[in-house]
């Protein structure tokens, strides 16, 4: 039995083969029909940026329709329609699942460079201020029914009051309902500080419930909390100045690469042994100097790369 072909199939074809134009194709359809089309060629047009392997699909279809041209004895025009509608449906089929896929895993990214910081507003009003050399990711599409961001380096947090809000890292869970605080984390160490309101931190199977001037931190796995005396509303870094207090010279000399894009070989010195003090986010030499003079480390900067020595 021989496929019906409609008057805007022929249509259809005609135009996807470019045999008539877009002005003429709108006078002999619907303007419902016409504008349906234009989505589907448009979205066509688009799909090598949706980064799926569409070429394949359409390589395969049009193999299977020259079989069917040789199977069946048809007039010509009917097969050249046949395959031209057969070719437009499955690029309209694997382009709307090619959309779904899109949007289900509509992920943003946001990186911050060396010395950088980066605000961010999210979709709910709330802010993230990433320190250098951060990453922060969350999914746009289903931010409201789960407030969940994943983030590498440093970030300080102002969240809005509303439903749960999750920060995931490779340390910790963070979870909020509206606040304000920071998060540190690191390949060995994590940090959380609590600024305003209330922050739940999950490390593991261990639950720690954070208020204001809070803290909790896990340095090689063992973790610490400690009351603090904050003299800002936010994190001393955003205000030009990096601050530590009793943490692994390596914690500190890896701030120092981040900030100002250097190097610094520790082969000759213990860079394990604890440091307390803060360093200026916009000079390198008296950056370097706060930090190894007060440990009494000897260093030369050369072409970006800081020579370490006791």
């Amino acid at each position: 039995m021989e496929e019906k072909i409609t008057s805007n199939d022929t249509y259809l074809a005609k135009w996807i083969a470019k045999e008539i134009s877009d002005n003429e194709l709108q006078q002999l359809i619907s303007d419902t029909d016409f504008r349906t089309y234009k989505k589907l060629r448009d979205g066509i047009s688009i799909h090598e940026q949706l980064e799926t392997p569409l070429d394949t699909i359409f390589e395969n279809i049009k193999e299977i329709i020259k079989r069917k041209k040789a199977e069946k004895k048809r007039q010509p025009r009917v097969r050249f329609l046949y395959s031209k509608i057969a070719f437009a449906a499955a690029a309209s089929i694997a382009l709307f699942f090619s959309i779904s896929t899109f949007l289900t895993n509509r992920d943003l990214t946001f990186q911050s460079d060396f010395g950088e910081h980066k605000t961010i507003a999210l979709l709910d009003g709330s802010e993230v201020i990433l320190n250098a050399k951060s990453t922060l990711k969350y999914n746009e599409k289903n931010w409201k029914n789960n407030r969940q961001i994943f983030l590498k380096g440093e970030a300080f947090f102002k969240v809005q009051k509303g439903s749960a809000f999750y920060v995931t890292t490779d340390n910790g869970t963070v979870s909020v309902l509206g606040t304000q605080f920071n998060v540190n984390t690191q390949n060995n160490f994590f940090e959380v500080i609590c600024y305003e309101g209330k922050v739940n931190v999950k490390i593991d199977d261990s639950d720690f419930i954070l208020t204001p001037n809070k803290s909790v931190r896990i340095i090689n796995g063992i973790s610490t909390e400690e009351t603090l005396t904050l003299t800002t509303v936010k994190p001393t870094w955003i205000l030009g100045e990096s601050s530590f207090r009793s943490v692994p010279l390596k914690e500190v000399i890896s701030a120092l690469e981040k900030q100002f894009n250097i190097q610094i070989d520790v082969t000759n010195i213990d860079s394990t042994i604890i440091f307390t003090g803060a360093f200026d986010n916009k000079d390198v030499n008296i950056a370097l100097a706060s930090v190894f003079k007060t440990v009494q480390i000897n260093y030369i900067l050369k072409n970006n790369t800081v020579i370490l020595s006791k």
